[in-house]
């Protein structure tokens, strides 16, 4: 097991927005269409950020309904909101070809391995992406793969970070640093005593990895 001066074994990486591109994109777009603001809309369809509860969005991530209903569960949280959602949101976020893939994140990562870190997936997604997924960000890459649609806990709950720590193996949690772009994510993991780094822009991330890895 590799121990650098700061004693970090393992690297924890989100998928959207580390190594994908961001989905702004989508947001922006649909927000313009309805005339609301992207913070708006995030918030109505993708619920608050810093919990995980009962809306629609949290319960598909956690796999506990189908893409095809989120649509219609969504709307009354619009109405309250004074949104008049159009029926074709849930279709225009997911739609493909709207991210690209960071590849120098991903060349990070077989790097790390190679210099004996473990690695980790660790992504709030979705069951009906799953083969997507894997085709974009290999599962040979990382010693652990966790979706959040396939072990029915997600980001930020405490118990995903446990369970990430524990398929890697880890006792502390202080020996993994998790990066993310959304502040309630890291503020989970924090709570659970990983080092983070919060993703703004995925170059300069790293740089502050390599900076926490030599101590």
């Amino acid at each position: 097991m590799v121990t650098s001066p700061a004693d970090v074994s393992a690297v924890i990486f989100d998928f959207g927005g580390v190594i994908i591109t961001p989905i702004t994109r989508q947001i922006g777009m649909i927000a313009e269409d309805l005339g609301c603001s992207a913070a708006e809309l995030h918030h109505v369809m993708m619920g608050p950020q810093f919990e995980s509860g009962d809306h629609p969005w949290h319960r598909l991530e956690r796999g506990e309904i189908p893409m095809e209903v989120l649509q219609d569960l969504l709307m009354p949280y619009a109405e309250a909101a004074g949104m008049s959602f159009r029926g074709n949101e849930v279709e225009k976020i997911l739609a493909p070809g709207m991210y690209e893939v960071n590849t120098f994140v991903l060349e990070k990562i077989a790097e790390l391995r190679g210099r004996g870190y473990k690695t980790a997936l660790l992504s709030n997604s979705i069951r009906e992406f799953r083969p997507k997924l894997e085709e974009d960000v290999p599962p040979r890459l990382f010693d652990a793969y966790i979706d959040s649609s396939h072990v029915g806990m997600r980001k930020p709950e405490a118990e995903i970070f446990h369970h990430a720590l524990g398929a890697l193996g880890l006792d502390d949690a202080s020996d993994a640093v998790f990066l993310d772009d959304f502040a309630g994510n890291l503020a989970g993991a924090t709570a659970v005593g990983l080092r983070t780094i919060h993703v703004k822009n995925p170059r300069e991330a790293l740089d502050e990895l390599e900076a926490l890895l030599a101590g």
